[in-house]
């Protein structure tokens, strides 16, 4: 008679290892403007941690080619600044341009995202605010915004808006403002979907006028969920465990053949474990508290899992 075998991947628990703190950044190095420039994606290396996949920055709405080299910088957004005033905006938020980067969960990982931070700057005509939104409510509303480190160059407005204070300052060439900071906030810990966020920018002078943003970092833990292998059941196999449920913790095992037996519980540790030559072997596993364990079975080079309750 020919053997069937029945493989089926199964997950009885896991584990959750403790958490890993990671920070990621991404430094925009690869970006080019020019005549043959880099486009709207960066092409620098995406930052790497595990548990986690970060994706790469993309300019949405934007004109197609970078206006610098070096970072991430697009001009023609919303107008609403005047030459030379501090206190006079008319522009808002265009939900159709924005930078954008998505951070996504291994699977089995859980993931939290603590604080984001980036440098920027503008040119002289370039946006006054921006802001960060993200994917967990559809960015209808900014995340929490600060600066830090202090920056007497940049303010919070109300609304978590960002703020260039004054007109009249100018970074130097390639240099950039640093205190931009995000607290995404509960609704982005431990995660196992992939979260978006995008960095919006507005009231520009003119439509010439770019915002760039530069070493970019996103600062969390990753939590990667190990569970119990894949088993193989040979479904000829003679493998009993009896009586399931057990009332009083006291189980009989019956095989075929020579098998090493591994109780698991509910996390995937190995709680006990007994070599066994012969067909019947009777465990006592009384001191265990009630609950859901798993009798594994090694037979050369089969595995064979077996969820068993004890309901003492």
């Amino acid at each position: 008679m020919i053997k069937q075998l029945l493989f089926i991947a199964i997950t009885f628990g896991s584990v959750k290892l403790s958490a890993q703190s990671f920070s990621g950044m991404y430094p925009f190095t690869a970006v080019t403007s020019g005549t043959t420039n880099s486009g709207t994606t960066d092409p620098t290396p995406s930052p790497t941690a595990a548990g986690l996949t970060f994706g790469s920055f993309s300019a949405v709405g934007t004109p197609s080619a970078p206006a610098a080299s070096g970072a991430f910088a697009f001009t023609s957004w919303p107008n609403g600044a005047t030459n030379g005033s501090d206190v006079t905006f008319t522009g808002s938020i265009n939900p159709g341009q924005y930078y954008q980067v998505t951070l996504s969960p291994t699977s089995g990982s859980t993931v939290s995202i603590n604080s984001i931070t980036f440098n920027m700057s503008r040119s002289s005509t370039g946006p006054r605010h921006w802001a960060v939104r993200g994917s967990a409510d559809t960015y209808s509303v900014n995340l929490p915004a600060s600066i830090a480190p202090t920056n007497t160059n940049l303010t919070v407005s109300a609304g978590n808006v960002f703020f260039w204070a004054m007109d009249s300052y100018t970074v130097a060439t390639g240099k950039q403002e640093r205190g931009s900071a995000v607290t995404p906030g509960a609704s982005y810990s431990n995660q196992t979907n992939p979260m978006t966020f995008r960095f919006y920018a507005w009231d520009a002078e003119s439509g010439g006028g770019s915002f760039r943003i530069d070493t970019a970092v996103f600062n969390g833990t990753a939590s990667v969920m190990v569970g119990l292998n894949k088993l193989t059941y040979d479904l000829n196999s003679k493998f009993k465990v009896y009586p399931n449920p057990s009332n009083d913790g006291i189980v009989t095992i019956e095989a075929a053949s020579s098998i090493k037996i591994e109780v698991l519980n509910i996390l995937g540790d190995v709680i006990s474990s007994e070599n066994n030559q012969g067909e019947k072997v009777k465990m006592d596993l009384s001191a265990f508290p009630p609950g859901v364990y798993f009798i594994r079975i090694h037979s050369g080079d089969k595995m064979i899992t077996e969820k068993l309750i004890l309901s003492k």
